[in-house]
């Protein structure tokens, strides 16, 4: 079975005024499925004027943030598809019509056409991230094809009920970003518009809490929604030639300050740093152990719940991630399946199902029945439904990774990364798996230059940084790193705390560590090698760290 390289299946797609057109193609990351056949018959000739001037747009917005050369690309491209051509559309004619070269172009020897498309895709991307979600028809171009894919969301709503797609919980809290404050002068202006924008495309990849920007919103709907539960405001100012930048998260339910910061750039740092705090600010907000995440899990735990929906299901998950009570490990398995039964179109919901069965192969928590091929198959069903989401592609790569498939492992973070790869969430889990499926060069550069822009990286960078310290016998470090790993649930931290005391020869420290290793897992003598082999696939690593623990008195079966 093929993972995660795009979801094919045979149906009907409508466009704004056409019908139903026969499909042979993809799902989009919007869960709809898009391809119209690009023959120009088949298009009627208001569809094609509505494509034509939703293209003006998108190449004449601040937000479409690419080169004379991708506009010249994408109008090409679109040109091609309406009138009838798109089915030709190759690497050599690209070349001569849009980048002047001759007829005898060798694709092989000049890839200028393959990474141009791939930078055009990322401006896609983001434009439509920040400013074209109110958008009628949308233009995606998808990797391995130069023919670009209109999508129709006049009829959007129809067609999910048609297909049954629905990819997200419904009755999720909203966060409405407001444009942060400025000082005067258009520096700041250019700054805050910049953290707003980073921010909105950082929060999405996280894919925790559903985000609309403040005008968005008042314009789709004027009067105050349930829904929108918290409020993200900000000021920028500047500070005789620094940059200050403050936020503050506000609960709407009661006025109550959630979370507060401020940042500060010094003059002469690069516009990288921005986009970086920008970044931080959506982590400490909205990612999985984020404020909001936190909150929501804390009520939704208050509650009794007898039959949950979506939402509370993922929150009662949430909760378990954060907590880590083995006694949770189970009932909320349970949720989860009953809303797959319901609800078998949520996304997320087989994020979190992928999530736990990984959990507990690899852990062992519980004694319910949870092979690694459960796992890979939820995590390919939440590919299939959301294959844009750098989360539902990193659980999947995670899970072939512990079944040993590493080169399909590789490949879903390689798709990660072609659209993620300033995020540093996704750099932080990217570099932790692609290290341990073997790249670990590029595994450890990124983990490194996550940690060096983010102080507060996951507990997994910590432990790519062990595993890398033990590859090169650099114990004292390998230590270190296992000490600042904040993540003090089940058994791995005092594995690696043991180890590397063992391998350090600091014998009565290493035993004390190894004992504290057996209070949390009882049976980790028995059942240690199989719980190391999850993760650890090198075998000369395997064997360090099976060193470091027999110096600490554990001799494993």
């Amino acid at each position: 079975m093929q993972y995660g390289t795009g979801a094919a299946a045979a149906g009907y797609v409508r466009s704004a005024s056409d019908g139903w057109h026969a499909y042979d193609g993809d799902v989009s990351k919007h869960g709809i499925i898009t391809r119209l056949h690009s023959n120009a018959t088949q298009h009627s000739a208001t569809f094609e004027s509505a494509v034509r001037e939703h293209l003006e747009r998108v190449l004449h917005s601040s937000h479409f943030d690419g080169s004379a050369r991708s506009r010249d690309f994408l109008r090409f491209v679109v040109n091609e598809a309406l009138t009838g051509r798109g089915e030709k559309l190759c690497q050599g004619a690209i070349a001569v019509a849009v980048f002047g070269r001759r007829g005898d172009f060798d694709a092989v020897v000049d890839p200028i056409v393959r990474v141009q498309a791939g930078r055009l895709r990322r401006s896609l991307e983001r434009y439509y991230l920040l400013a074209g979600n109110s958008d009628s028809i949308r233009i995606e171009l998808h990797k391995g094809s130069y023919a670009p894919t209109f999508v129709s969301d006049a009829d959007a709503e129809n067609t999910l009920v048609k297909l049954g797609t629905r990819t997200t919980a419904t009755d999720w809290a909203t966060l409405v970003v407001h444009p942060f404050e400025v000082g005067a002068g258009s520096q700041d202006d250019e700054t805050a518009a910049r953290v707003i924008d980073e921010l909105a495309c950082e929060l999405h990849r996280h894919g925790e809490v559903h985000v609309v920007r403040q005008h968005d919103m008042e314009r789709l709907n004027p009067r105050p929604s349930s829904s929108w539960r918290f409020e993200l405001r900000g000021r920028v100012r500047r500070e005789a030639d620094d940059c200050r930048i403050d936020a503050r998260l506000v609960d709407r339910a009661n006025g109550e300050q959630v979370w507060s910061d401020e940042y500060h750039v010094s003059s002469g740092r690069r516009c990288d740093t921005v986009d970086d705090i920008a970044r931080i600010i959506a982590a400490r907000i909205g990612s999985e152990q984020g404020a909001i995440v936190r909150m929501l899990a804390r009520e939704n735990q208050a509650r009794s719940v007898i039959a949950p929906d979506a939402a509370s299901a993922i929150l009662r998950c949430q909760h378990f991630f954060l907590s880590r009570h083995v006694c949770e490990m189970a009932p909320t398995l349970q949720a989860l399946q009953q809303v797959t039964t319901r609800e078998p179109n949520v996304a997320t919901v087989w994020i979190c199902l992928a999530r736990l069965h990984l959990m507990n192969h690899c852990f062992e928590l519980s004694d319910a029945a949870t092979p690694i091929e459960q796992a890979i198959g939820n995590a390919s069903r939440a590919v299939l439904l959301d294959p844009a989401s750098p989360r539902a592609r990193c659980v999947l790569a995670e899970a072939l990774l512990v079944k040993g498939e590493l080169q399909a492992a590789l490949n879903e973070l390689e798709q990660v990364l072609l659209f993620n790869s300033r995020s540093l969430a996704c750099r932080e889990t990217v570099g932790w798996l692609m290290a341990l499926a073997g790249d670990w060069e590029r595994g450890m550069a990124l983990m490194r230059d996550a940690a060096r822009r983010n102080p507060y990286c996951l507990s997994h960078v910590k432990q790519g940084l062990w595993a890398d310290y033990l590859r090169h016998d650099e114990f004292a470090s390998a230590y270190g790193a296992a000490i600042e790993c904040e993540d003090s649930a089940f058994f791995w931290r005092e594995l690696m705390i043991a180890s590397s005391l063992g391998l350090l020869g600091r014998e009565f420290e290493a035993r004390a560590s190894a004992a504290e290793l057996l209070r949390a897992k009882p049976q980790f003598l028995q059942r240690g090698r199989a719980l190391i082999d999850c993760y650890i696939k090198l075998p000369e690593l395997r064997e360090r760290i099976l060193a470091g623990l027999h110096q600490a008195g554990l001799v494993l079966s």
